[in-house]
């Protein structure tokens, strides 16, 4: 990351980090405080009159919200609660809203049973409270005074509770069910969608960085955490309400350990314990939570399940002070924001299953996961982003590296062409050189000798400087040669058409349009040179020919091979191969081409077949 972006972010995460707590704050203060509306316009029935018949006991009046743990006297049976309400005429549609209770209702109006409407309504929700909201059939409301019996069930943790009741004109109610519903109801659903989602996601993002333990134990923790919703989806009874109440104790267990085991890996801080030792706990929980009995369990949920929860919960806030205030670490800072927030909350949930707060019964357990996931959504959001910087930094880095190294290989490339074709063309002088001393060299010492001889002829030192001459010209146009052959061909021509016309010998030139040879040099050239001047001179000299026929062709499927035919007409000589220094010469210099040589000679005449290719490698 640029220093520009770096300096960016440390200007925003101050800014991003006080937003953040002023929303938790705002969150957690009407969590705690509950301040839901209720219908204004409605006066709620304060008091009822409240009787257990299978009890025995005598009808009592009550003032609500009635709360059963206030009772301790009270035995944990079914109460029905029982009271007169005026209807006026009208046609308006009449209901029954009870904003809060806790377990199960069954509500009739004159004698008559309410059916309800909503989702839920009236059913148990283990360990939650939930609204009511049943309308009145047009039927069964009398213009005056109304009965209603509204019969509670306790069960669970909660055990019983019955907030005021509402009953009135429906439009003036629903608006308050509605968000009470949303609350209680709706609220847990979209926070179990929500967890399960964002569990899929760290789990894929483990998957895919096997390093990043902290995306693991989030996921895991929030697969244990949606088991807090599944009461919303399944609406139970009383004894079902128990057990589930007790499961409740089990899951806070794991999710404590988790909650440990994720704090640890997002600060980057090592457990004085392995992994498999902080679970062991929580899996024996599971084990008596199956097998031992409801007393039994109650005392190792009090003396064992609590004090560890609490102890790793302590641990959780402890290592995020630390990291958050101590090593800056800021995915830990606003994560310990959103903690703070969910102890608040806690705190409250604890106070109210105290008792402490009779007058309130809403649990947040369920939806106090709205402070968290945001948070944790954000980390490993932000931790995501900052892997793509970094990816695009090393990208980057990667890129700057690979033009560095380009220049230098073209560097690199340019001097080693530099000193190959200094080294091509020492060799090349070298060459000159030795061609010059063994050729002409060899040629003009002849020459000297016969001009210092009295007894030469002229005529002998006259062809023998011819010859010399001759050779220094192959050697010279060779020099000029560029891929295109057809210049030194066409010299090699006139040259050639001269030499064989003193001898009284026609040249029939047939030519071909012949490409460019690739990778030709000037030793090849001269080679080549060699090889047409060689077979001239054999015809001219020893075959007694009147013609010779010089031609030219492309052979291979792409014209890969470029082939030349030296045909004579004269007598030939007896084998096709020989010992003479001349053919050797021939064969050899049609070898250093790469190419083949093939002679056949017979009475009728000799051919010469050079073939040799069109391109030639860099060695060549």
């Amino acid at each position: 990351m640029n220093q520009a972006s770096l300096s960016v972010t440390r200007w925003h995460q101050p800014i991003l980090l006080v937003l953040w707590a002023v929303v938790v704050a705002i969150v957690t203060f009407f969590l705690v405080l509950e301040r839901l509306p209720l219908p204004d316009s409605v006066a709620p029935l304060e008091t009822m009159v409240f009787q257990q018949e299978a009890a025995g006991d005598a009808a009592q009046a009550v003032s609500l919200p009635d709360n059963w743990r206030s009772f301790p006297e009270r035995p944990v049976e079914s109460g029905v609660y029982r009271q007169q309400f005026d209807a006026p005429d009208g046609s308006t549609r009449w209901a029954v809203y009870i904003p809060n209770y806790s377990g199960q209702l069954l509500i009739t109006v004159n004698d008559a049973e309410l059916v309800t409407g909503g989702f839920l309504s009236g059913e148990l929700i283990a360990d939650q409270s939930v609204p009511f909201f049943a309308p009145i059939p047009r039927n069964v409301l009398k213009s005056g005074v109304n009965g209603i019996d509204i019969e509670l069930v306790p069960g669970g943790k909660l055990v019983g509770f019955l907030s005021n009741v509402y009953v009135g004109p429906a439009d003036q109610l629903r608006s308050s069910f509605e968000w009470h519903f949303l609350r209680a109801v709706r609220l847990p659903v979209l926070v179990v969608f929500w967890q399960l989602l964002l569990a899929l996601l760290l789990f894929v993002l483990w998957y895919s960085r096997r390093n990043e333990q902290a995306a693991l134990y989030g996921a895991i923790l929030l697969v244990f955490s949606s088991a807090h919703g599944i009461p919303v989806y399944m609406p139970s009874s009383i004894a079902m309400s128990n057990t589930v109440a007790l499961l409740g104790y089990v899951v806070n267990f794991w999710l404590s350990v988790l909650g440990l085991l994720f704090t640890a890996s997002l600060a980057n801080r090592p457990l004085p314990l392995r992994t498999r030792y902080f679970l062991l706990l929580p899996a024996l929980a599971s084990v008596a939570y199956i097998v031992l009995p409801k007393p039994i369990f109650d005392l190792v949920d009090t003396f064992i399940v609590v004090p560890f929860s609490l102890l790793m919960s302590g641990w959780v806030v402890y290592l995020l002070v630390h990291s958050a205030l101590w090593q800056r670490q800021w995915d830990s800072l606003i994560l310990l924001i959103s903690v703070l927030g969910a102890c608040a909350v806690a705190i409250h949930d604890t106070l109210i299953i105290a008792n402490v707060l009779p007058n309130s019964n809403f649990l947040h357990f369920r939806i106090v996961y709205i402070l968290l996931l945001p948070a944790m959504s954000i980390i490993f959001f932000r931790r995501l982003i900052a892997s793509m910087n970094h990816v695009d930094d090393l990208v980057s880095t990667l890129e700057e590296r690979i033009e560095q190294k380009e220049a230098q290989l073209r560097e690199t490339y340019a001097q080693r062409q530099l000193l190959e074709g200094r080294q091509a063309l020492n060799d090349e002088r070298q060459r000159i050189m030795r061609d010059v001393h063994d050729g002409l060299g060899g040629q003009l010492m002849s020459i000297i000798a016969m001009a210092t001889n009295r007894e030469s002829r002229p005529e002998a030192i006259e062809g023998s400087a011819r010859a010399a001459l001759e050779d220094l010209r192959t050697m010279i146009h060779s020099l000029g040669v560029e891929d295109d052959i057809t210049g030194i061909l066409g010299t090699f021509r006139e040259r050639a058409e001269q030499q064989l016309a003193l001898q009284g010998i026609a040249l029939n030139w047939q030519m071909v349009e012949i490409p460019p040879i690739e990778g030709l040099t000037p030793s090849a050239a001269l080679n080549l040179l060699r090889v047409l001047q060689e077979a001239t001179t054999n015809a001219s000299r020893h075959s007694g020919a009147k013609n010779v026929t010089i031609g030219f062709s492309l052979v291979g499927s792409d014209g890969d091979f470029l082939r030349i035919d030296i045909d004579d007409d004269g007598c030939g000589f007896e084998q096709a191969t020989t010992t003479g220094l001349g053919l050797k010469n021939m064969a050899n210099r049609a070898k250093a081409l790469s190419g083949t040589l093939e002679i056949a000679s017979s009475s009728n005449g000799t051919r010469v077949c050079l073939t040799i290719p069109t391109r030639y490698g860099p060695s060549l």
